[in-house]
């Protein structure tokens, strides 16, 4: 038996922060960043709460990429005020913070009653960027800072009962954010597609996902106020988020995560870098891997215009604009690009390969990757070698 999360309740457009008087009656916790709280942009939402009189807190502790640290002392604050609705709003890390916050919290009571008995605080996520797609789907991400791991977590808990898609939060966004969030997009779109879990549902999503992604990424990189594009990469990013949360991903975020954590490399930079390798692997057109999905991304690119009879020359098509996009966008090609020294890769590489293959999102790349093949992708990502030409 198959199952599709359809989404949760979405509000867009003008005046979609209204939505806000739609909040079950209790007090409420707002999880955001610290930068919201000083630049102002949490007032947004509480002018709307004060209006009505709602009482609520704010925990504005969250970090970039959100520790289990963090997590703890946000899930002290729940307990300790009891919120009936938690709004996340923020990008990606104040989302899913607010989601493993959730997740520990039910988790924690499941260890003293049945489920059925606990109340799950009705859960709002206001996105600030246009990238994760974490407003609807039931994935996380948080860090071990530890020990430098990222740790993916996967509940339907997790999945917000309402999104609230306000593109005016993205107006301030720098261009690297744009650059890093919107290839973010991108790599979601392509990989729900190409994974072994895709269905039809997950397909129109990633497709359309794409298409707006390339459409207007470019554009909007170069005119950052320009309302029309930011709506469309804040549509195409919930898109995709629908997309990859029923269908999952694949390697090229098992090693995003991984070389996000060692090397501290923003993820949706990791993402970019990383894509055309990860198409050019799973399409067969690697040294070290003949065989593939080349007609899936093949299917993609005459999607988007790529009218190549022969699949493997589509694929390559679909690389060739994905480099394109990198450069127009700054993105380097390589690990050594980014700074990362080669004796320390190589420190590090055994740990990394391990913790890519036990990443939740390999299980669903459509190909199975050997820990031979994994080191000699990841040699080929630092140097920058093109697999496909």
């Amino acid at each position: 038996m198959n199952r599709i999360y359809a989404s949760p309740k979405l509000l867009f457009g003008e005046n979609a922060l209204q939505g806000l008087e739609e909040l079950p009656p209790g007090p409420i916790c707002i999880v955001t960043d610290p930068f919201l709280v000083t630049s102002g942009g949490v007032k947004a939402v509480t002018q709307v709460l004060d209006r009505q009189q709602r009482s609520y807190t704010i925990f504005s502790e969250i970090e970039p990429d959100p520790s289990i640290q963090i997590v703890s002392r946000g899930l002290q604050h729940i307990f300790r005020h009891k919120p009936d609705t938690v709004i996340a709003l923020g990008g990606g890390s104040a989302i899913d913070a607010a989601k493993a916050i959730l997740y520990f919290c039910v988790r924690f009571k499941a260890g003293f009653m049945d489920r059925k008995y606990i109340h799950k605080p009705y859960f709002v996520a206001i996105p600030t960027t246009s990238g994760t797609g974490s407003e609807v789907t039931s994935y996380a991400v948080v860090t071990d800072r530890e020990n430098n791991v990222k740790i993916p977590l996967s509940d339907q808990v997790m999945i917000p009962d309402m999104a609230i898609l306000d593109a005016d939060f993205t107006k301030t966004l720098p261009p690297d954010l744009v650059a890093n969030t919107g290839m973010d997009v991108l790599t979601h779109a392509v990989e729900a597609f190409v994974s072994r879990q895709a269905n039809d549902f997950s397909d129109m999503y990633a497709k359309s996902a794409a298409q707006i992604a390339f459409n207007h990424l470019p554009a909007l990189y170069r005119q950052i106020e320009n309302q029309t594009l930011r709506e469309k990469m804040y549509t195409a990013s919930t898109m995709a988020g629908l997309a990859f949360t029923n269908s999952g991903l694949g390697i090229n975020h098992s090693i995003a995560h991984t070389l996000g954590a060692q090397f501290h490399i923003p993820h949706g930079r990791a993402n970019a870098m990383l894509l055309p390798y990860s198409i050019a692997y799973n399409a067969g057109l690697s040294p070290y891997r003949k065989e593939g999905v080349p007609h899936r991304y093949a299917e993609l690119a005459r999607h988007l215009g790529f009218d190549y009879l022969d699949d493997k020359m589509a694929s390559r098509a679909l690389i060739a604009v994905t480099e394109s996009l990198n450069q127009l966008l700054g993105i380097p090609s390589s690990l050594k690009a980014l700074g990362v020294e080669r004796p320390v890769l190589e420190e590090k590489l055994d740990g990394c390969i391990q913790t890519i293959l036990s990443d939740m999102c390999t299980a669903s790349n459509p190909v199975e990757i050997t820990p031979v093949e994994l080191r000699q992708l990841l040699l080929d990502v630092y140097e920058g070698k093109a697999l496909w030409k």
